[in-house]
């Protein structure tokens, strides 16, 4: 997936020379933080060297001095111990300069737009200059257009824009150089985000002494590792859930909403009379299928109307996109990552009530764990549960 960022807003302030390989990732979740370090290749093979959790307790990185400093000491410790890891993998500690970072949802909003371009001379071959000129309109486009999103105002700050399609006289087309047509049509999703939150993670680099390369909104990342040319992707985290379409083998739309692990463990919590923190390891234990018959069905029974009101979220959200409509078939590709996507029933759940709504899919829908086996392309990357959620932080490594 081609990544452009905005020229006025682009962090990278000359070329890099040699380009650097290696790579710190990490993703600021508001429960758990997520680190790798990775060697990139030149064939677009990624190499995992080291990863490390930690407790973000809570805490943002824009919530105050306080919690920023408390924040910044618990990511340097994770730090060292994915360098560390660094020895094992490649017989030498590894130290990035370069960091990426990846965006919440809940601190970023996006928008697809299309740019057309009548051509004057249709039977000549399409030329890489029409194709950068054909960029540089989208790139002014969006950045014009994400400004007058609701509540949006000019200090936010445009990150990122990818290709969402490039299409010759209404065909789509994955190489244009040569072929001739009367216009050319290019789709790309542009996103923002909020200030307070860029300036956060300047202050936290600068302390941990990265550089930033790049700071990528969730679910453009996401969008990287996908191996559908046409999926849903749902970004369950512990703060709020990401839901994503793809389509064209690009990101066309995605909404967030702050429903997740938290809010599920909350509602546990006031059925069951206990504290959050029981609640937490009831939730736990749910999702390991470690409880007893009995207990497996009470909370099951405390997680009913919590789950039909994430899932009712959802189908809000769908129906909002751009495109999306009683006759639209969803595709069948169903992707899920993040920590709270292992909560039983909750994929039977969505799938069941996108039908009663109204949904209906091109073919029978495929459900999959992103991350839980193998991701194309890695290599020593953390699988199962582990792998499930370090999947946002690794497609960082996609986006170089």
């Amino acid at each position: 997936m081609q990544i452009r960022v905005p020229k006025p807003f682009n962090r990278k302030k000359r070329a890099l020379s040699p380009a650097p390989t290696c790579f710190s990732l990490i993703d600021l979740g508001t429960d758990t933080i997520k680190l790798a370090v990775v060697e990139a290749g030149p064939q677009g093979q990624i190499r995992v060297l080291g990863h490390s959790l930690a407790s973000a307790g809570g805490k943002n990185p824009a919530g105050g001095r306080g919690q920023a400093a408390a924040l910044t000491e618990v990511i340097n410790i994770a730090l060292q111990q994915a360098e560390d890891a660094t020895e094992l993998t490649a017989g030498r500690k590894i130290v990035p300069d370069y960091a990426l970072f990846v965006l919440p949802g809940q601190t970023t909003r996006g928008r697809y737009f299309e740019v057309k371009q009548r051509r004057g001379h249709p039977a000549r071959p399409v030329s890489g200059k029409e194709i950068d000129a054909l960029w540089e309109r989208a790139l002014r486009l969006t950045q014009q257009g994400l400004l007058k999103l609701p509540g949006i105002g000019p200090e936010w700050l445009p990150q990122t824009v990818t290709a969402a399609g490039l299409w010759l006289d209404g065909h789509l087309v994955n190489d244009p150089f040569g072929l001739q047509g009367r216009q050319l049509t290019l789709a790309v999703y542009g996103a923002t985000c909020q200030p307070g939150i860029i300036r956060a993670i300047e202050r936290l680099a600068a302390c941990l002494e990265l550089e930033i390369y790049r700071l990528v909104p969730a679910a453009q990342s996401l969008a990287t590792i996908v191996p559908a040319r046409e999926a849903l992707v749902f970004n369950v985290g512990a703060g709020g859930t990401e839901c994503s379409l793809i389509r064209h083998d690009a990101l066309t739309a995605a909404a967030w909403f702050p429903l997740g692990g938290r809010f599920f463990t909350q509602s546990i919590s006031r059925a069951f009379k206990c504290p959050v923190d029981d609640a937490e390891s009831l939730k736990v234990a749910f999702a390991a299928q470690t409880l007893s018959a009995d207990d497996e069905r009470l909370v099951q029974k405390s997680l009913h109307t919590p789950l039909n009101r994430w899932v009712g979220d959802i189908i809000n959200a769908l129906a909002a996109m751009p495109g999306v409509s009683p006759s639209y078939q969803l595709p069948g590709n169903l992707y899920f990552t993040g920590g709270s996507a292992v909560l039983p029933g909750l994929k039977n759940r969505l799938l069941l009530n996108l039908r009663e709504a109204g949904f209906s899919f091109g073919r029978s829908p495929e459900v999959v764990n992103l991350g839980e086996g193998p991701l194309t392309d890695f290599i020593a990357g953390p699988t199962a549960f582990r792998g499930i959620l370090f999947a946002p932080v690794l497609s960082l490594s996609k986006t170089v």
